[in-house]
């Protein structure tokens, strides 16, 4: 069955950027097959490691642009690992040696680079090529638009979600919790019988998983206008609501929901615990599917599907935390911009997005022919998922990189049993003083 797909980023179109487009059908041309003779190199340096199975598809489209462009260019990827990237491109930043293209982030994350006159604007290469501008799903391209124009192109979107063992949950004849009620009495039962809930990373480079976490629980509690309202200032990191949604996760903690020690488990041992069956849930992004799907690397592969965290007030159900997975931008540095936006047009074309959907799992940032014949059934649950969100946060760390920071510490102290009101009337403390 083939149907078109269009993963639209609601929740985002309120952040405040300015700018957009519709959805339409995506393309991009890698242009004649001249290859790379002149030998030209741009470099460029992405978000992955070798534990990463998208990283293999990555490198496909690599390959392939470098053997057939009609720029006569090479592009030569470096991949970095996701704990050490901000700090290695930061630097890179600050001394004028970043390469040609590079990952990025979206939101404050790129502004900053953006207000340094680090990054091209890319909106002129966007207005000659209606087909490609319109290809991109309503709400991405706003969230790397700065000042009304375009500096950066998403890849990919990702959202938050509950990975969960379905045979572990068929012995136990537990269903999907659809409040949070039901997903506590789901926890429950696991540990009256001996298994583990669910398996979290709770180390200092991995501390945006348990943010997102307490993030998840309090977009359940206030929905969308806690986390529009703290990124807007009318109110704050310690609101009621959020206070709230901290003190429950260590309630969670306390009872036993997360593997033993969770706070100095890292995310690939937290990942390997699911993987192997010793825990029947979980959390973590859409970008997990092909880590997953992989029977060679996940035992467990054949038995996992996903389903939204439930909210605790079910107005707020589909509220979900999550946003652009893959962007990429192209630096003042680039001498050959043309070359540079060509790749990210190959990338982008309707071949490369759907190889990248149906062998890794990565959500299109385009809309597509959709043959769902071709997926695996975790990238339909997945799916799914995405499209029965009735609006989405971005990661706090995203929507204001300093205060989400702080966030993500914050939420380090909560796990490690800081004082929750304590905990967020320091980072409001902050909040102010650094205004």
């Amino acid at each position: 069955m083939k149907r078109k797909i269009a993963v639209l980023l609601t929740g985002v179109l309120s952040l405040g950027l300015l700018a957009g487009c519709g959805s339409g059908s995506g393309s991009g041309d890698s242009g004649s097959d001249a290859g790379s003779d002149s030998g030209e190199v741009l470099t460029m340096m992405l978000n992955g490691a070798a534990s990463d199975a998208y990283v293999e598809g990555y490198q496909k489209i690599v390959d392939e642009f470098n053997a057939n462009n009609e720029y006569g260019v090479t592009i030569e990827p470096e991949f970095v690992s996701n704990s050490d990237y901000k700090t290695k491109l930061t630097t890179m930043m600050a001394s004028d040696s970043e390469p040609d293209i590079i990952f990025t982030w979206e939101l404050s994350y790129l502004e900053n680079f953006v207000n340094g006159g680090k990054i091209v604007n890319l909106q002129e290469y966007l207005d000659e090529d209606e087909e490609w501008k319109n290809s991109f799903n309503n709400g991405t391209l706003e969230q790397l638009t700065y000042d009304g124009d375009v500096y950066g192109i998403p890849t990919a979107q990702c959202m938050a979600v509950m990975y969960y063992n379905t045979a572990i949950f068929e012995q136990y004849d537990l269903e999907i919790p659809t409040t949070y009620e039901e997903y506590c009495e789901v926890c429950d039962t696991l540990l009256e019988n001996g298994v583990t809930p669910v398996a979290l990373a709770s180390t200092a480079d991995d501390a945006w998983l348990v943010s997102q976490y307490i993030q998840q629980l309090s977009d359940g509690i206030a929905g969308y206008d806690l986390y529009d309202g703290i990124k807007n200032g009318t109110r704050d990191w310690n609101d009621e609501a959020m206070v709230q949604a901290a003190e429950i996760f260590q309630e969670e903690v306390e009872k036993g929901y997360f593997e033993e020690g969770f706070t100095g488990v890292s995310g690939s041992e937290a990942e390997a615990l699911f993987q192997t069956g010793q825990t029947a849930m979980y959390f973590n992004g859409s970008w997990e599917i092909a880590n997953l799907d992989n029977p060679e690397v996940c035992q467990e592969a054949e038995n996992i599907s996903c389903f939204v965290m439930p909210a605790a007030d079910s107005q707020y159900y589909n509220i979900s935390v999550g946003a652009l997975d893959n962007s990429y931008a192209i630096t003042t540095n680039c001498e050959n911009v043309e070359a540079a936006v060509g790749f990210l047009k190959y990338w982008t074309n309707e071949d490369n997005t759907s190889m990248l959907l149906y062998d890794y799992g990565r959500m299109p940032s385009t809309s597509i022919e959709l043959d769902e014949s071709q997926m695996s059934s975790l990238t339909s649950d997945v799916i799914k998922c995405f499209e029965a969100q009735t609006n989405l946060t971005a990661w706090f760390d995203r929507m204001d990189t300093d205060l989400g920071n702080e966030f993500n510490n914050s939420s380090i102290a909560i796990a490690n049993g800081d004082d929750a009101q304590g905990a967020l009337d320091n980072l409001q403390e902050y909040a102010e003083a650094n205004k």
